[in-house]
């Protein structure tokens, strides 16, 4: 199935197949992780990693974007194991992160794609995964060096680096010299990538000294501008304020010379007019890094764009884009009135305000008729904003009608609100994510007459079984009291595939459950499905849609496996391979190989506890998997291992799927001491260059371990073209040895450095056990003679 598969040897199978029944598996469906670089610039073509979740070789991929291509290049890798260093203590106690195997794949994107965040999906037989997200920018881009021993120069700005915190406690560090007098504008993006990511920016000056830092706490877009002088080199660090690390911690990192703009008051014009806009943020007039805001005049288009995004010119550089919406209403700004006084608002209309105090609440009141229906609409995110807005009702008398909080998916609020009597009507703007009080505390409320209308939504994915049935449900909300059914048409079903052939939300229904049948004789797939709804509003017709859903024909793995001690913990050595007892049971009829790997979710898997792939031959229905325990485990704590059963399978039309089956209990185990140990007993060893050094080691071992040692040098990216060592073979009657090292010329090499050194034995020839010892190394140029 994939590279450095193992297959089972004389010790390994423990049973054989006597029976065939029906095995009742838990089927394994794949899931997103991320994509590395998290995007590319648009008019090119960009090698990226796809980390997956569960995938199989037949995993196919879907983008949401015009002309946008994700081709993948090659098949999923083995599960990637967490790399040191590891968590001891509490924190070693914390959920794990998913575990990927990494995919490589050609993303195209196509010149005229605007610059945004974008989707991608994926399915395999086993079903479909939840969105994944990218970024197109219209920039030069630069991916991180990951292998770099130093911070990596960033030649030119402005520049966007994609980047990945793969470790705990690991900084990514990134080094520029200014290049005029004046602010330099950091963007990190993490969250609108799906990364996991809650980074900390810091940035020092040639002397070391830290002059800006920023944390993004609300795991959202993290900005930071700062004063630098011309010709003056400056390090930007960037980590997870957790200090976190994980494959799936991708970010990207823009670096601009030049101001930041936050904020834009209005922060909409109406369509066609020419207006002044105040631009507010850090740089803007006079290049200190402060809050400052400068007037402009903008032309606002007549096309049916919603938004666009200017740079403003500056004797500083290129501010950063400064979102605008277009709107077709006309447009205010707050007005400054006394504490008492509220704005008075018309319908329609929108205002843009600003929570300058801090925890303050701003005022608007809207004269209304009984019966009136009104939409108010409070946004914050959707503009920019760091405010977390809710929006009240109050009558004359100062009694709440009604209240909005957080929207689905959304801290900005939103309501419809029927006038119950004639009069005036306060509209109250707060904040509780204590970013109020400054210039770019700003949100844009919008006051209009409701209007008879529905909306769809409905799930990113639907799976469907070869011979089976799934329930689409298609969500509505219906706004302006109409309640009037509404007749729903579905467009991409693949052959063999239905739904019935009327499809409708009853009268003053919200939801409708679609029953799709899939024929039992049909080939799997995937497809993406559009789904629309159509309904008439006096003597208009009206027809809305929904994003794209993707559809996976899934098929069943003839087969199930299971732990034999079903969750049972065992106490086993640190150091050493647990021979796991795995059941296997095969529906009638199949007598295919099935290979074992790690599944992707380990529930209390930590500190590195790994497994190989395993093959099993078709007639064995038990067999050991090997999990090996590293040495530094912890003893106060029981792990646990999952594993996947897959296999080929070919569907009714023949094609070859991959059926993943995860195990339906755990392999448990509790560390116990180790029965082998290496050390190097000298604290601290000199070296010179192109010299051999001589590193004695003791190597101790538990009663019954007999079998021969081999001790061999670590290798790893900083040390393997410099380091030369013949591995020794130690007999088990030994306990001293000497490994022989060559350093080999290199100009750099020098100063303190650990090395790592290993001895393993196998014992009863098949189960490793392993130690390792970290030499320090005190590495000297060469002696003159």
């Amino acid at each position: 199935m994939r590279q450095n598969t193992v297959i089972v040897r004389p010790g390994f199978v423990v049973g054989m197949l006597l029976c065939a029944t029906t095995a009742v598996a838990q089927q394994q469906a794949p899931a997103i992780g991320y994509m590395h670089p998290a995007g590319g610039r648009a008019g090119s073509t960009v090698d990226v990693v796809l980390g997956g979740y569960d995938w199989t070789p037949d995993i196919e991929a879907f983008v949401f974007a015009p002309g946008v291509q994700l081709n993948l290049t090659g098949e999923p890798s083995s599960v990637i194991v967490p790399e040191p260093p590891y968590w001891f203590g509490k924190k070693a106690r914390r959920a794990p992160f998913l575990m990927p195997s990494e995919t490589p794949a050609k993303l195209s994107i196509p010149a005229d794609t605007p610059p945004g965040v974008y989707a991608w999906q994926v399915a395999n037989a086993n079903g479909a995964a939840a969105r994944g997200r990218f970024m197109v920018s219209h920039g030069r881009e630069l991916l991180e060096d990951a292998d770099r021993s130093g911070p990596q120069p960033l030649d030119a700005l402005p520049v966007t680096v994609s980047g990945q915190i793969r470790k705990i406690k690991e900084v990514d560090q990134y080094r520029f010299v200014a290049p005029h007098d004046g602010p330099i504008t950091l963007a990190l993006s993490a969250a609108a990538i799906n990364s996991p990511l809650t980074a900390t920016i810091e940035v020092h000056d040639a002397s070391g000294k830290l002059i800006a830092d920023a944390s993004d706490t609300a795991h959202g877009e993290l900005r930071l501008t700062f004063a630098v002088k011309h010709d003056q080199p400056y390090v930007v660090s960037v980590y997870d304020v957790d200090f976190r690390g994980n494959r799936s911690f991708v970010y990207r990192l823009a670096v601009s010379a030049g101001p930041q703009v936050v904020a834009a008051l209005p922060a909409a014009g109406q369509r066609g007019e020419t207006r002044n806009i105040e631009f507010i943020g850090f740089g803007l007039a006079s290049g200190a890094a402060r809050l400052e805001s400068i007037i402009r005049p903008v032309t606002f288009s007549q096309n049916a764009m919603k938004s666009f995004a200017p740079q403003l010119e500056t004797p500083f550089g290129l501010a950063t884009p400064a979102m605008l919406l277009v709107s077709d209403l006309p447009e205010f700004v707050e007005a400054e009135a006394r504490a008492d006084e509220a704005m008075p608002l018309k319908i329609p209309s929108a205002v843009t305000g600003c929570l300058d105090v801090r925890y303050g609440t701003d005022e608007y009141v809207v004269a209304g008729i009984k019966g009136e229906r009104w939409t108010l609409e409070l946004a914050a995110q959707a503009i920019g904003s760091p405010l977390d807005v809710a929006l009240s009702i109050h009558n004359e008398e100062g009694k709440e009608l009604k209240r909005s909080d957080d929207l689905p998916g959304t801290t900005d609020a939103g309501l419809e609100f029927v006038v119950p009597a004639d009069g005036n009507y306060h509209l109250a703007v707060t904040d509780s994510s204590g970013h109020s009080g400054s210039r770019c505390a700003t949100y844009r409320l919008t006051v209009r007459a409701t209007k008879a209308g529905f909306r769809l939504s409905g799930p990113e994915l639907i799976n469907v079984p070869l011979g089976g049935t799934a329930q689409l449900t298609i969500n509505v909300a219906r706004a302006g009291g109409f309640s009037d059914p509404i007749d729903l048409r579905i467009e991409g079903l693949p052959a063999g595939v239905t739904a019935p052939a009327e499809i409708q939300i009853p009268a003053k229904k919200n939801s409708v459950k679609i029953g799709l049948t899939c024929a039992e004789k049909m080939g799997t797939g995937a497809t993406l499905l559009h789904v629309s709804g159509r309904a008439t509003m006096g003597d208009a017709e009206v027809t809305e849609g929904i994003d794209p859903i993707l559809l996976a024909v899934t098929m069943k793995p003839p087969f199930s496996i299971d732990a034999e001690g079903k969750n049972d913990v065992t106490k086993w050595p640190r150091g050493t391979t647990f021979p796991a007892p795995v059941l296997i049971q095969r529906d009638e009829g199949f007598a295919g190989e099935i290979v074992l790997e790690m599944a992707a979710k380990q529930g209390r898997h930590r500190q590195g506890i790994n497994g190989p792939e395993l093959t099993i031959p078709p007639d064995v229905e038990r067999i050991l998997y090997p999990v090996f325990l590293p040495e530094w485990l912890e003893t106060t704590r029981t792990s646990r291992m999952v594993v996947n059963g897959v296999a080929q399978v070919p569907d009714p039309e023949g094609r070859v799927r991959f059926l993943s089956s995860k195990l339906k209990t755990r392999i448990g185990f509790l560390p116990t001491g180790a029965l082998l140990k290496i050390d190097c007993n000298i604290p601290e060893l000199e070296a010179v260059a192109g010299q051999r050094l001589a590193i004695p080691l003791t190597i101790n071992r538990a009663k019954g371990l007999a079998e021969v040692a081999q001790v061999e040098l670590v290798q790893d990216s900083a040390s393997d073209s410099v380091l030369a060592a013949e591995p020794l073979a130690v007999d088990g009657r030994q306990s001293q040895a000497v490994l022989q090292v060559t350093p080999l010329t290199a100009p750099d090499f020098f100063g303190e450095r650990q090395i790592t050194i290993r001895a393993t034995v196998m014992q009863q020839g098949h189960l490793p056990v392993v130690s390792e010892t970290q030499v320090l190394v005190v590495w000297s140029g060469a002696k003159n003679e």
